[in-house]
């Protein structure tokens, strides 16, 4: 459902990744649909990515560590956020969710003058029951089209991360066969504010507690591409 749109008829005004959605939101009030949906479609990706990536149990680094192997930690979230071919693609996402707002807008502007047409008939007369018929047709027809292009826009979503995350994957396994590393493990290295109880509890939380200089973040980053830092100052130097 995007913004209002589902009540036409009466006057109504109508995305690293954990907080890549919240900032790059979509649809005017839809905005904050997507800021809320894109916040959980990324949470569930990630957590999705953890699952497929790792494959770890509790017990996993533990195991790989008594066999002999190397166990590497990576920031996810981290490589998302910095990447610039993720954050260009999801820009565009944006982009094309507010000309698809403002279209969506004009639309039901339209349909509400029209509407309000239909004071001029008297209840029960013909003239007034083709109109209403008329009004309630582009009624549904705009939730339709709506409803699709949300979902659209959801699954270009999915693709940027997919894609994405699907990068990382093998700039990853071509890592770990230079170096020798058996498991990577996924970790959270955001500083984390006492003040914040979310932050804290999800702190308390993390899989990785300690590590020692393992840590495969920077290489990753480097082998997924331009930094949206250094793409920015590539522009500028243009």
């Amino acid at each position: 459902m995007i913004g209002n749109i589902h009540g036409i008829g009466t006057p109504h005004a109508v995305p690293h990744p954990d907080q890549y959605s919240a900032e790059h939101g979509t649809f005017g009030n839809t905005k904050q649909r997507f800021v809320q949906s894109g916040s959980k479609t990324v949470k569930s990706l990630i957590s999705t990515i953890v699952l497929a990536m790792l494959a770890i149990s509790s017990f996993a680094p533990t195991a790989v560590a008594q066999e002999g192997g190397i166990v590497a930690v990576l920031d996810v979230a981290r490589v998302f956020k910095v990447n610039q071919g993720f954050d260009s693609a999801m820009k565009q996402i944006k982009k094309d969710a507010e000309s698809l707002k403002s279209q969506i807008q004009q639309k039901q502007e339209a349909i509400k003058a029209e509407a309000m047409q239909i004071s001029q008939y008297e209840a029960g007369t013909p003239e007034r029951n083709e109109m209403e018929a008329k009004v309630e047709q582009k009624q549904a027809a705009l939730r339709t089209s709506a409803r699709q292009a949300e979902a659209d826009l959801l699954n270009s979503e999915a693709k940027v991360y997919y894609d994405t995350y699907s990068k990382l994957q093998t700039v990853v396994g071509e890592l770990a066969a230079k170096h020798g590393i058996a498991l990577v493990v996924r970790y959270d290295g955001a500083a984390v504010d006492p003040s914040v109880r979310p932050d804290v509890i999800k702190a308390v939380n993390r899989s990785v507690v300690y590590h020692r200089d393992i840590d495969l973040t920077n290489m990753v980053i480097n082998g997924m591409g331009p930094r949206v830092a250094e793409a920015a100052r590539q522009t500028q130097t243009k």
